[in-house]
């Protein structure tokens, strides 16, 4: 195991000195709402505001005929978009975009029974023989190649990865129908974080990837190859012993005397991937998406590229309206000085203060963990957001043992930013997130699982998971083009 101690040093010595990496409390003023301003409601019937001449200025920056504008409504100068008419927009911006994955790890913690079994340990009982048998199957692989859902026939569904490389070639094709731009134009179009853990593996399964079922014919007609993505390698931070144990905090072996290491957070992305993002810029892409590779939510929409070009700022991101099994995460919070922020609930933002909003039935926006950034502000300030992005201990109690983890959040970057757009999105379309292996059963809709949900039905638990397996469907049908024959998801026609 390639293990950076030297960065492990330097990250410990910080934890030491401060003795405090928890979020400390924010000055939250107000849970901000939809105001057609600064936070928008994605769904079909949206309006976007923008002044006619912002919009020929965006146009003719991007060489985008002016007749895109012709559906548009326009009053007093302000021009109306809809989702459909910023949809036909941002198809024009796709050979501009390039689509970034932060891949997880080993699919160890995805599988460890401990963290499996504890959030429901009547349904993991039921379930524990089916779990076993796929959790050997998935263990030792990167969990981008592992599965992102498992057919109604019992056999595996396609990787998490190469679902999302099919959505990114599906959108090329949408974009050269309309643009008519050759696949020179849509070079780059694809770009990722890996570790020392994962990136052997990961390039091995790109190379299958490319005789793909769902792939191989995109791939073909686009003429562009999203198998070979940019990509960096995130460093091994060693595990540090838990804070229970005590300060100082020393390097964390394991019951065999080994060191353990981990990925240091998403959130080094922005110094791992630097020099790809500069790639990226001077190649002439003016824009990345940033999100989890076990988010199924995940993908390309061309109504956020259109309104975040529009609009001139720095970034946007997806969050969903808060539900009671919502407990952990971060929520959009407007501080006092008026800066829009995420804060993790019970750390940045207290338990008691959710409460008081819920219940006063103030709606509250959870955090969907996806980012759209403007690449030439991201590259400008690259420096700034890496020397200001916190670092966050958390203590872990995994089968390897109690341990203390060091990470930068990526999503922190919320409260760096001065001009953002935030999306309130439907959370079974935009975030289905397969942390553990259960959320994955549970998603979708195995036989071990039904019992138990069936006779739970009523709860707000089985209300969740009934509205993840709807979105799932959503998502293969919609956002991946495939159907259902004869018990598995395979590319429609």
């Amino acid at each position: 195991m390639a293990i950076d101690f030297e960065l492990g040093k330097k990250i410990l010595a910080t934890v030491n000195a401060s003795r405090n990496l928890d979020v400390k409390t924010l000055d939250a003023d107000i849970l901000p709402h939809p105001d057609g301003k600064d936070i928008f409601v994605l769904h079909s019937n949206m309006k976007f505001p923008i002044s006619r001449a912002q919009a020929e200025k965006v146009l003719e920056k991007f060489a985008i005929p002016s007749s895109v504008l012709e559906d548009v409504p326009c009053d007093e100068g302000t021009l109306r978009f809809t989702f459909d008419t910023l949809h036909c927009l941002g198809l024009y911006l796709i050979p501009y975009l390039s689509y970034g994955i932060l891949n997880g790890g080993m699919a160890t913690s995805y599988c460890d029974v401990k963290n499996n079994s504890k959030f429901n340990p009547e349904l993991f009982d039921q379930c524990q023989n089916t779990f076993e048998s796929l959790s050997e199957e998935y263990k030792g692989k990167p969990k981008g190649i592992t599965p992102a859902y498992i057919n109604p026939d019992g056999s595996p569904g396609y990787d998490f990865i190469e679902l999302k490389m099919r959505s990114v070639l599906r959108h090329i094709l949408q974009s050269q129908a309309v643009t008519g731009k050759p696949a020179s134009e849509y070079q780059h179009a694809l770009f990722q974080m890996t570790s020392y853990n994962t990136d052997e593996k990961l390039a091995a399964r790109y190379k299958e990837y490319k005789n793909s079922p769902i792939l191989k014919p995109l791939i073909e007609a686009s003429e562009v190859d999203v198998t070979k993505p940019e990509s960096a390698i995130q460093p091994l931070i060693p595990a540090f012993t838990p804070t229970t144990a005590g300060y100082p905090l020393s390097f964390f072996k394991d019951k065999n005397g080994d060191y353990y290491a981990l990925p240091g957070g998403h959130g080094q992305n922005f110094i791992v991937l630097r020099d790809i993002y500069k790639k990226l810029l001077a190649a002439g892409k003016k824009f990345v998406y940033l999100g989890n590779v076990d988010n199924i939510g995940f993908t390309i929409t061309p109504v956020e590229l259109a309104a975040l070009a529009l609009s001139g700022r720095q970034a946007s991101f997806d969050f969903s309206f808060k539900t009671p099994v919502d407990i952990k995460g971060g929520i959009l919070i407007r501080e006092r000085n008026g800066r829009l922020t995420c804060g993790d609930i019970g750390r940045a933002v207290s338990d008691a203060f959710v409460k008081k909003n819920e219940d006063a039935g103030i709606p509250i926006l959870f955090n969907c963990a996806t980012g759209l950034f403007n690449l030439e502000y991201l590259v400008e300030n690259l420096d700034r957001i890496i020397e200001n992005l916190p670092i966050r201990l958390s203590n872990q109690n995994k089968d390897i043992g109690q341990y203390s983890q060091a990470e930068q959040i990526t999503w922190e970057v919320i409260g760096l930013l001065d001009s953002l757009i935030i999306f309130a999105v439907e959370k079974n379309q935009r975030f289905i997130a397969s942390k553990l292996l259960m959320d994955n059963m549970l998603a979708s809709d195995l036989e071990c699982c039904r019992p138990y949900l069936a006779s739970h039905e009523e709860t707000d638990f089985v209300q969740a998971v009934r509205s993840v397996q709807k979105g799932l469907i959503w998502n293969l049908r919609t956002q991946y083009g495939l159907e259902l024959k004869n018990g598995r998801w395979i590319p429609s026609l």
